[in-house]
Order: structure tokens, then C-alpha cells, then sequence
């Protein structure tokens, strides 16, 4: 059944006025579905929400064998296209033209089980488990397939991803039971041979945001979306009445970047009783979206960062352009590196902490190879295990953003090593300096290896420097070694006079195992050549 236009628009117009609208201050958010960074009166919209159409969830492992226990991990994966954008005022406004879809994945816990005279009652709670994201994407043309479960992330040319974040909180429930009915109830049966149990429930979800497309939210200021959270509030209900059941659904912890469902994952009941291996349940989902305000962790801290650098680089205007490029014969070490650490936490009650790190050695003596921690394409057994947030108070211009200007953080990551000359010379390279003789790419080896990571942000812009404090800048980088996160850093106002004279400063160690090490196999640190380190609040 089509719910009557009307009918949504007074639904809507409740939900605002019961949760408020996205606004900071006298610096509303605008959004320009188009993708012209258009501001508000000239085709921008002060974006109050987003109200996603009928969609698909499911939840991984939801039905395992014997049934749910309190404790069971599930993840839980999701999509939808957007239905119509709700400004300030609680107008709606429809998408003008392609398609403008999301895509999520996070993990919770069964944190109360219930038998019911027709079934159970469960209730969830938030839990780092498997990939973490939700991410909003616009595409040219309207190629999303709510039944393939394709297109909601993929596209025609020119599709883009608008936002990017990630999930910090999460609560749900879910009553079902007998009657057994027909999983696809939505026009032609496409799922002839599943039933499903029947029931409802709820999802809300919490999470932050780490990039934002200006095109499509124009103004939107980097304070603004360091004190950004957003809000997902979710209905899920079997069977499916309005919307096809999907038989793909995006996660980046597999193989492939899918989870299929079908009659093998989720079994001819959907939900309901068996004896086989864990089986997936897949659920209709329909939600909206809104964003607020946060409010600041005292003691806490996550950075962002890129960049670009020559090991050894401890004179802040010595190499200049660094010329990176895979060369085995271009001499000192050559690196570029990136990712972001601490968004959304760092807690290890909540999770946390949570980071993704790649650092590309790029050329000289060690070769060229790729080592991630936590990213999408690393393996699921490394991740950043720890952080310390070092040199309280933050210095111009960045103090709106961060209240450190350190940050180290440790873990374990892989690598990736090219087919050809540089990857077997940076093979050769770390086993002469205490690597296994069978260290190999993470695509062949389930090995992780211990690193150690120690950041400074020294001031905006992070790749230029004050030539007069040279010897100032040096005398610091001499004294801030990467040691372990429990030994204390040197500060940095207590070698240079303004704090922002300096450039941004990144080092890395690398041991032969995974456990920490005093002789690593690979080592290099320096002042930035190129790019930025750039430490943030964490928002709640």
C-alpha cells in the first residue's frame, strides 16, 4: 500500500517538531541536491531532514542455529534510496533528477531475549564488530535495484559518494513470530520458495560524520562537521509489503563487497527455527535521517591526515617536492601515508578505538610496499589497537578544531607488495632487518605485524615553515622519538616560541611480529614535504 502524500507530509512535520531540526546556531546546513554548491535562495536547501523510501536490512548471522542468545553478535547491513528532502520548515522537496541512495553496516549485540506466546522479543545494543559505515552517495541516473540490491553505491559515470561516517551508538528491537507468511508480499512473489515469520520493530542509530561533498553541502565549515552527529531513526517489519526484498546487500569487511540473501543464507523461514549452520535475517526497513549538534569529549582526541615525506627529513626546508614515485634506485626513503584515527571513539568500552592508517613506501633502499591497519581493504585481523592523546592545547588557527597538538597510536597492520622489482626488493629489504623468511601480501598471508605511529600538529597549513626556526623545529623532532605510547612526548611550545612554526610531523616503526619490539624492521620519520596532520575534538 502507497502511503497518500499527505499523510507522509503530517508524519514528517511530527517527527521534526518531536526531534528539532538540523541547525547550528545562526549557521544552518544548507543542501544543494544538485550538486552545485548552490546556497540557500539560489536552489539550496536549509536541510531540516531526509526521508529515505521503503528499503531492505539485514541482519548477518541474525538467525543463527539453536536461536538467539543474549550476548550473539549480528551485523547488520542496510540501503535505501531518498524519497524527499524535509527542509527547516518542514516543506518537502523531491530529488531533482538521478538518485540519491545510502549505505550502512555496523555491528550490535543481543542485549535481552523474551519468549512470547507467539514467538520472542529482542532487544539490541550498539557493538564494534565487523566493518563500520554508513555513507550517502548521488548518482546521475536512477540505477539503484531495490530487488538485485545493486546500484546504491555503484553507477552509472559521474556517481559520487556526498558523505561519509560513521556509527557511534545504536539501539533496537524486535517482536516476531507466528503467523508464517510469505516473505514478498510486494507485487509478483520474486522469493517463491521462503516464508518468513512475521513481526516489527525498531532501529535508531547515532553516528558521525567524517567527510561532506561541499558541492552538495556547501558552506559546510570544518568546525561544523567536527561537532556533527547524525540520527537514524529505523522501522523494520517482515514480510515485505512495500518494497521487493533485496538479494545484495554492501559490506567492505567481505570479500567482494557483498552479502548475498537468498534461500541458502537465510533459509525457507525467514527467521524461523532450524538446525543448520547460522543463517542470515533479512528485514524491511524504512527510515529517516536527521543531523544535530554534539558535544565535546573532554580528554579526547582524533586526527585526520595525508601527506608526503623523505625519512629523515629534519631540517624543515632541506628537500623540498619529495618526488615520490616507485623507484628502487632513487635513494632515501620515500613514503606517502593517510587516514584517520579516533573517529568515532577511542573508548574501548564503546568499541573503540576505532582508525584506519596506509603507509606507502613508495622508493629507496626499502623498496615499495603498502602496509594498512583498519581500512577497507586491509584484512579484518588488523585494526589500531590504542591511542594516546599527547601536548594538551591546541595552536593557531586550529583551535576550534583540536585541544591536542599530539597524537600517537599503535596496532596491527599487513602489506601489500607489488609484483615486479621494488616489491621484491622491499622483500629482501625487511628480512634483512628481521622479518620472516615468509612475510608476503595480506592477499596470500593472514599474518598482522605490530606498528607504532607518533603525529604532531604543528599549525595549518602542515607542509610550511618558518625558515628562521629551523634549529628550534630541529631541536623538538630530535627530542619527540616515536616511543611507546605510556612514555611521554616533549612539548612542543617548550622548544618553539609560536607553536606554528614548524611543519606537521610523522613517524612510523614497523616490528618483525606482531608484538612490539625494540629493533623494528622498518622505520622512518620527518617533517612534512607535502600534506597535512590535522587533530580534531571528539564530538558525543
Amino acid at each position: 500500500m502507497k502511503v497518500p502524500k499527505n499523510m507522509r507530509r503530517t508524519a514528517i512535520a511530527l517527527a521534526l517538531c518531536a526531534q528539532g531540526a538540523f541547525s547550528f546556531a545562526a549557521d544552518p546546513i544548507i543542501f544543494d541536491p544538485t550538486g552545485q554548491g548552490l546556497g540557500a535562495g539560489a536552489g539550496g536547501i536549509e536541510l531540516g531532514m531526509f526521508d529515505w523510501l521503503p528499503a531492505n536490512a539485514l541482519a548477518v548471522n541474525g538467525n543463527p542455529a539453536g536461536g538467539l542468545n543474549v550476548g550473539n553478535i549480528i551485523h547488520l547491513l542496510s540501503h535505501a534510496k531518498l524519497g524527499v528532502i524535509v527542509d527547516s520548515n518542514g516543506d518537502l522537496h523531491a530529488v531533482p533528477g538521478g538518485e540519491i541512495t545510502f549505505v550502512a553496516g555496523f555491528g550490535e549485540a543481543v542485549n535481552t531475549f523474551d519468549p512470547t506466546a507467539t514467538g520472542s522479543t529482542v532487544t539490541f545494543v550498539y557493538n564494534n564488530s565487523g566493518s563500520n559505515f554508513f555513507e550517502i552517495w548521488w548518482s546521475p541516473t536512477a540505477d539503484s535495484n531495490m530487488l538485485a540490491g545493486t546500484g546504491f553505491n555503484t553507477g552509472q559515470a559521474g556517481t559520487k559518494r556526498i558523505l561519509y561516517g560513521v556509527v557511534t551508538d545504536s539501539t533496537g528491537d524486535y517482536s516476531g513470530g507466528s503467523p508464517i507468511v510469505t516473505l514478498d508480499q510486494f507485487g509478483p512473489n520474486n522469493y517463491s520458495g521462503i516464508q518468513t515469520i512475521t513481526g516489527s520493530g525498531s532501529t535508531q542509530l547515532a553516528g558521525v560524520i567524517i567527510s561532506a561533498d561541499p558541492a552538495y553541502f556547501p558552506g559546510l565549515t570544518q568546525a561544523q562537521i567536527d561537532a556533527m552527529k547524525v540520527f537514524f531513526n529505523t522501522s523494520t517489519v517482515t514480510p515485505y509489503r512495500q518494497t521487493n526484498p533485496s538479494a545484495k546487500f554492501v559490506d567492505y569487511g567481505v570479500v567482494g563487497n557483498t552479502v548475498t540473501m537468498s534461500a541458502t543464507t537465510v533459509g525457507s523461514i525467514n527467521g524461523g527455527p532450524h538446525g543448520g549452520a547460522d543463517l542470515h535475517f533479512v528485514l524491511q526497513s524504512d527510515a529517516n535521517q536527521r543531523f544535530e549538534q554534539g558535544e565535546v569529549v573532554e580528554g579526547s582526541c582524533r586526527v585526520t591526515y595525508g601527506g608526503n615525506d623523505k625519512n629523515g627529513n629534519v631540517d624543515p626546508v632541506k628537500f623540498g617536492n619529495p618526488e615520490c614515485r616507485s623507484d628502487p634506485n632513487f635513494g632515501t626513503n620515500c613514503y606517502t601515508f593517510g587516514g584517520q584515527v579516533g573517529a568515532p571513539t577511542t573508548d574501548k568500552t564503546k568499541g573503540g578505538p576505532f582508525g584506519e592508517h596506509e603507509h606507502h613506501q613508495k622508493s629507496g633502499d626499502a623498496g615499495d610496499f603498502t602496509f594498512r591497519a583498519g581500512t577497507h581493504s586491509a584484512p579484518k585481523n588488523t585494526r589500531i589497537t590504542d591511542t594516546a592523546c599527547k601536548d594538551p592545547g591546541a595552536i593557531k588557527p586550529a583551535e576550534a578544531n583540536a585541544k591536542f597538538k599530539q597524537i600517537d597510536f599503535e596496532g596491527t597492520g599487513s602489506f601489500s607488495f607489488p609484483n615486479n622489482a621494488a616489491g621484491t626488493q622491499a622483500k629482501n629489504y625487511l628480512k634483512a632487518h628481521g622479518a620472516p623468511s615468509d612475510i608476503a601480501s595480506d592477499n596470500v598471508s593472514t599474518k598482522t605485524y605490530y606498528f607504532r605511529v607518533d603525529m604532531v600538529d604543528s599549525g595549518e597549513p602542515g607542509n610550511q615553515a618558518n625558515p628562521n626556526a629551523t634549529a628550534q623545529c630541529a631541536s623538538f623532532l630530535a627530542a619527540d622519538q616515536n616511543n611507546p605510547l605510556a612514555t611521554p612526548d616533549p612539548l612542543l611550545l617548550d622548544y618553539v616560541s609560536t607553536g606554528a612554526d614548524c611543519q606537521d610531523v610523522y613517524q612510523i616503526l614497523i616490528c618483525p611480529s606482531d608484538q612490539p619490539c625494540d629493533t623494528p624492521m622498518y622505520t622512518v620519520r620527518g617533517f612534512l614535504t607535502g600534506g597535512n596532520i590535522q587533530m580534531h575534538k571528539v564530538i558525543k
